[in-house]
């Protein structure tokens, strides 16, 4: 195991792109970002109020959900994917071999699973959450 810049762990046949860090870095040291990532920062305390209200539309609306997660995100829970079909039993769900930046590392496999869950479900209400 290696440890990102950002501490993220991964493994090392996950670690497909050595200098993606450096692009994070670029872009967080890019004018103005620092005053949007601590907006951003402090407003994630308003996340937890609001599951809540989150999980009553989904489990009123059941509306199609896919849900596509790294395993090796040490940001979240592993539990957490899972818990989605709590509310909508019917959830796509895949834990994807990658960390926090699973659509930099993982950009095709993770823009199929969209494009055949999109396919199927054309006409109807659809979410996508990824972490």
């Amino acid at each position: 195991m290696r440890t990102w810049a950002n501490g993220e762990r991964q493994k090392p046949e996950i670690r497909r792109f050595g200098d993606l860090w450096t692009d994070e870095h670029a872009f967080l040291n890019a004018p103005g970002q620092a005053q949007i990532q601590s907006d951003l920062f402090y407003d994630y305390r308003t996340n937890v109020e609001a599951y809540p209200k989150w999980q009553a539309r989904m489990q009123k609306t059941q509306s199609q959900l896919l849900v596509l997660w790294g395993k090796h995100d040490l940001s979240f829970d592993p539990g957490e994917p899972g818990r989605y079909r709590k509310d909508v039993p019917n959830a796509e769900v895949h834990v994807l071999d990658a960390g926090h930046f699973a659509l930099d590392t993982m950009a095709d496999e993770i823009a199929g699973l969209v494009r055949q869950f999109m396919t199927l479900r054309p006409e109807t209400e659809s979410f996508a959450l990824a972490h």
